[in-house]
């Protein structure tokens, strides 16, 4: 943000006596969203479509479940839109990480509890963070996961030779 030239406090608060709450209390909300969004809705819809379709489909969904929330907490549109983005790319690289732990919903959980986590301890409280710097990185994460595992399965890892063990054959 800096080199941006954008805002930031002069002096920063991190809350980290209230982390391990956080920690909890995202962990257990993460739990909650993640079983419907991964645990019910991933598997079914992959078998439907690819994987980045699944991300893309799901990541709006869950945008949209989130702008009443974002609105009451007085965010412009324009800030809102910034976090739609976001979270549609979040949810994208969600799928790749799912789909990459072997179906791990516990990872996804994890992984959804880190990003509140970090948003909330960004200094005072959120309150400076940009979703447009934010989803324009998570952007570029996306097109980087999906040149580099198919958007087919977002598993497929395109650049890999198998390893080659003389007794077993090809690992």
């Amino acid at each position: 943000m800096r080199l941006l030239g954008q805002p930031l406090p002069e002096d920063p608060f991190i809350p980290w006596l209230t982390m391990p709450i956080f920690f909890v209390v995202f962990f257990l909300a993460a739990v909650g969203e993640e079983v419907g969004w991964t645990g019910y809705a991933i598997d079914p819809m992959q078998d439907r479509w690819s994987a980045l379709k699944t991300g893309l489909i799901l990541g709006l969904v869950w945008a949209i479940w989130h702008i009443v929330g974002f609105r009451q907490e007085h965010h412009q549109w324009a800030w809102v839109a910034g976090q739609c983005f976001a979270t549609i790319g979040l949810r994208i690289l969600m799928v790749w990480l799912y789909n990459n732990t072997e179906k791990s919903m516990f990872a996804v959980i994890l992984f959804h509890m880190m990003i509140n986590v970090c948003d909330f301890s960004f200094p005072n409280y959120g309150s400076y963070y940009d979703p447009a710097i934010t989803g324009a990185i998570i952007a570029v994460t996306v097109v980087i996961v999906t040149f580099f595992w198919s958007s087919k399965t977002l598993a497929s890892f395109r650049y890999v030779h198998p390893y080659k063990d003389e007794k077993k054959g090809t690992v």
